[in-house]
């Protein structure tokens, strides 16, 4: 039986928005298992997979057996194009830089420490310096450089200047856009660190397409919100600044100006020094968690005293946003449950029933890359946009 001219445009049509959609998904999500695939694109397995196999036959996609769970399975990811882009996340004390392909294959990365009190002009001159041993080291060319993703932590307006003090107050005031293009060369987009680790977090979230809530607890303490795939912005560019909440009337002065800020009781910074005071000597994070792991019961009642102080702010926003997922990051990860129960305890005290129900309440699983990740993500959207 012979299949009419347009029966043959309607099934090449449909083929070509199965590919699409295929494509997209690999696009949106990274390398991804055919079985995986099919859940996220609503086409049958059968139809995934002989898509699968006429686009690797095409050089536009490449698949590799992996183990997961126990079982092997497909993994299919995009055949990535000619250029790159890097994420670049700058804190208090750290640089972490990692360059990926469009395929979102990691092409290599570097970490160096920063002494407190850094200048934009030192740190994006090593930042320079940092990606042109990358790309030397993966056999490219500076100009396969299409973008860079910056993460900061701080809140960053339109104009691309800090419009909120944050810990990199040498910073602030600074025309940060313009001192980035002209030190790295190629086209930066900048962004606030927690949006940027709620970005990657939002990758994985069992919750996609939902509403997650990534809290950052370091130096300064931070939300970011992602919805479905948009990261929430302000017209001013000030968002989750959930750091400088007022906690407690008359408590110690924080760097914003106000008295008893959430930062003054759950920071990183104030938690490590609480438990320096005890000790009789200072301390450093990673102090702070070995002993938290190693249930010394002075560190782990100092880290839920701030986890209860951190719940009583996410129970308001908890209530606002009747978020899907709750995410805790930042160098306290590694604690994991003696942190995420205080806080969860915290919430479930004060926060409505029915605003919490449904709530995933997780540690980061992605640290200490989760913000460097999304600066990725970003570089990689199109026009540095999501």
């Amino acid at each position: 039986m012979s299949t009419s001219p347009s029966g043959a445009g309607s099934q090449a049509s449909l083929r070509e928005r199965n590919t699409a959609a295929l494509s997209a998904a690999l696009s949106a999500r990274g390398p991804q298992l055919q079985a995986e695939l099919a859940t996220l694109t609503g086409l049958s397995r059968a139809t995934v997979s002989n898509i699968v196999g006429q686009e690797v036959e095409a050089g536009r996609f490449r698949v590799e057996r992996v183990l997961r769970d126990g079982r092997w399975g497909v993994l299919v990811s995009l055949v990535p194009e000619g250029w790159v882009v890097f994420g670049v996340d700058v804190g208090r004390t750290h640089v972490r830089l990692v360059g990926w392909d469009t395929a979102r294959h990691e092409i290599g990365g570097r970490a160096e420490p920063l002494a407190p009190g850094h200048s934009p002009e030192s740190t994006l001159t090593l930042v320079a310096r940092l990606l042109d041993d990358v790309v030397a080291d993966a056999g490219m060319g500076r100009s396969a450089v299409r973008r860079v993703g910056l993460s900061l932590p701080a809140s960053i307006g339109p104009d691309g200047e800090v419009v909120q003090g944050s810990v990199l107050r040498e910073w602030s005031g600074r025309d940060l856009h313009r001192l980035a293009v002209e030190a790295l060369g190629v086209d930066v987009v900048i962004e606030n660190d927690a949006n940027l680790g709620a970005l990657a977090h939002a990758q994985h979230a069992s919750a996609r397409g939902g509403t997650l809530v990534y809290v950052k607890i370091a130096s300064g303490i931070g939300a970011g919100i992602v919805t479905g795939d948009q990261v929430y912005r302000s017209t001013s560019g000030l968002t989750g600044e959930i750091g400088h909440v007022q906690v407690v009337d008359g408590g110690q002065t924080c760097y914003c100006g106000s008295r008893g800020c959430l930062e003054t009781l759950a920071s990183v910074r104030t938690i490590v020094a609480d438990y320096g005071h005890a000790r009789g000597r200072e301390a450093t994070v990673d102090d702070l968690v070995a002993a938290v792991l190693a249930n010394d019961r002075v560190a782990v009642r100092i880290l839920e005293e701030a986890g209860d102080a951190l719940g009583r702010v996410l129970a308001s926003v908890c209530n606002l946003l009747g978020p899907d997922a709750v995410v805790l990051g930042g160098p306290l990860a590694p604690v994991g449950e003696p942190l995420l129960a205080a806080v969860v305890a915290s919430v479930r005290k004060r926060a409505l029933p029915s605003a919490i129900g449904g709530v995933e309440f997780s540690m980061s699983h992605l640290e200490p890359r989760a913000e460097v990740q999304g600066a990725c993500l970003l570089a990689l959207a199109p026009g540095g946009v999501v």
